[in-house]
């Protein structure tokens, strides 16, 4: 691959990516050969004869010919062997140049006959041997097997180099995660000082959901029926487990909340005599992280390039929910994919769902999320902590389902000739749609929606990404991974019986994506 110097830049912005420095060089020499036959020309039939303009004139187009024939050698994948022919020739040719301004004018009688002209035309001779003969008498073998290098070391290169800057912006967003995050459940504890009995538990949801974690709680059904839960690191390693089965979903999440709520605060004690609990019920062994599945890049019947997880035993696990215009652009959605399936929590719509999450400016947001994909609303506006949006959303619930339109819910034609809604109260917008509709009745059906579902709506907290849960419109249970922007990075291709199964599928692609090799 070329080098980043100044003449690589400036060819790489005007010209195209080269891919060795030899290409670079070989334009640039061309251009000066160019120059310098234009001066030298323009200085031999402006200047008088035998003057100095004169002889300047003759050594320009002399040095200017020689840099037209090896600035194109240069570019050329040719065989070592050619290019040292060459390299000869000029030299050849830049001493019988020098001989020529040794002699001029004094000891010049003209051209015939002349030994500085016949050694210059013996160089411009070997530099056409160095161009065409050599080559042809060498064989490209070699020539060939230095461009594959090249090639092959470039790609490398920028495989590392776009590898590299995917990973540098995940380390980027996850400390800005981090900073805010921390400024936020600051904020959230001081004023957890005024709290009330009333509000204690939601503003301990609000700090909890704050302190953005890299590993996520996860809830299943053991063998025996009985439900458990475990706390997976984004790597997939487990950290922690329940170490007992519960009867119900609801005591297994009180068991679950209690560690989150004491378990920052805990004391570390060492009890020396102390021995294993045997008592307690065995837990499933959980799958080690090692994958059995790979990643098949492939083009559709479109034309599109579209990516796939398949196991070994040749099942899908997930697919790429859209095509991509090139490979490039499916390896860069893959490797989101990668980071984000370790961390994402498990979101359930049903059948809509506020979503509180991060923009790329660091500010939050919510939206209201239907499960068909749909977003009803969005606030319209960012805000500073996670609380505050969470408390927005909160609004939203309360006063939509008694607002009218007319009374609270404003439609109205935006100046592009969209119909669009908003939600007001005395200190100004609330809410809005977040799209425009072509019919205003269209609108009106949105604010009914809005009206029906925001009151009984769970309010989720998505990190990066998350795998959301829903039940489509034949009774069956799908999972998407959408990034926090709102982009469908991933999804099932399927549909399942039960809601258990789309989140045993969730969990496979947890396990095996990360660690997944990428085949084309």
């Amino acid at each position: 691959m070329a080098s980043d110097g100044p003449l690589s830049r400036v060819y790489r912005g005007r010209i195209g990516t080269p891919t060795t420095d030899d290409e670079v060089y070989g334009y640039w020499l061309f251009v000066v050969g160019i120059v310098l036959g234009v001066l030298g020309l323009a200085l031999f039939y402006g200047s008088p004869s035998r003057s100095g303009l004169r002889e300047f004139g003759y050594v320009f187009a002399a040095v200017g010919v020689v840099a037209l024939f090896v600035g194109p050698t240069m570019r050329l994948p040719l065989s070592r062997t050619a290019l040292f022919v060459s390299y000869t020739a000029a030299l050849v040719c830049l001493a019988a140049t020098l001989w020529f301004s040794l002699i001029y004018p004094a000891g010049w009688s003209g051209p015939e006959g002349n030994p500085a002209v016949t050694l210059y035309i013996g160089g411009l001779a070997l530099a056409a041997v160095g161009a065409v003969v050599a080559p042809l008498l060498t064989g490209r073998a070699e020539a060939y097997e230095r461009a594959q290098e090249t090639a092959a070391e470039a790609t490398a290169a920028a495989e590392q180099a776009t590898e590299t800057a995917a990973q540098s912006e995940v380390e980027r967003a996850e400390l800005a995660e981090e900073l805010t995050a921390s400024e936020s459940a600051r904020e959230d504890l001081s004023a957890l000082v005024d709290a009330t009995e009333a509000e204690l538990d939601t503003a301990q949801a609000a700090i909890a959901a704050a302190m953005e974690s890299k590993a996520t709680f996860e809830m299943f059904e053991d063998k025996a029926g009985k439900y458990r839960w475990r706390l997976r690191h984004r790597n997939g390693n487990v950290i922690a487990d329940s170490a007992q089965g519960y009867a119900s979903r609801q005591k297994a999440m009180q068991g679950l909340r209690s560690v989150q709520t004491n378990a920052a605060g805990g004391a570390v004690v060492l009890l020396e005599d102390a021995t294993e609990d045997d008592t307690v019920e065995d837990v499933p062994e959980v799958p080690a992280p090692e994958s059995q599945a790979t990643f098949e890049l492939f083009e559709d019947a479109g034309g599109e390039f579209r990516w796939r997880l398949r196991h070994d035993n040749g099942n899908v696990l997930a697919d790429g929910s859209e095509g991509y215009a090139s490979k490039s652009n499916v390896r860069r959605a893959l490797k989101g994919v990668r980071a984000y399936v370790p961390g994402a929590a498990y979101l359930r719509v049903d059948p809509v769902a506020f979503e509180v999450y991060a923009d790329r400016a660091g500010r939050y947001r919510w939206r209201l999320l239907h499960k068909n994909g749909e977003i009803l609303g969005d606030s319209g506006e960012g805000y500073e902590t996670r609380a505050a949006a969470r408390r927005a959303a909160d609004e939203v619930r309360t006063l939509a389902p008694d607002a009218t339109v007319g009374e609270g819910f404003e439609v109205y034609e935006d100046s592009g000739g969209e119909f669009r809604w908003r939600l007001t109260d005395d200190e100004g917008i609330v809410a809005d749609s977040g799209e425009g509709y072509t019919e205003r009745n269209k609108a009106v059906r949105a604010v009914e929606r809005v009206q029906s579902y925001a009151a009984d709506a769970d309010l989720l907290t998505v990190g990066n990404a998350a795998f959301e849960i829903y039940e489509d419109n034949g009774g069956k249970w799908r999972w998407r991974l959408r990034h926090r922007n709102g982009q469908i990075m991933a999804d099932g291709g399927q549909g399942f019986p039960k809601r258990s199964a789309a989140v045993e599928s969730i969990e496979r692609v947890k396990r095996h994506g990360p660690g997944a090799e990428q085949s084309e």
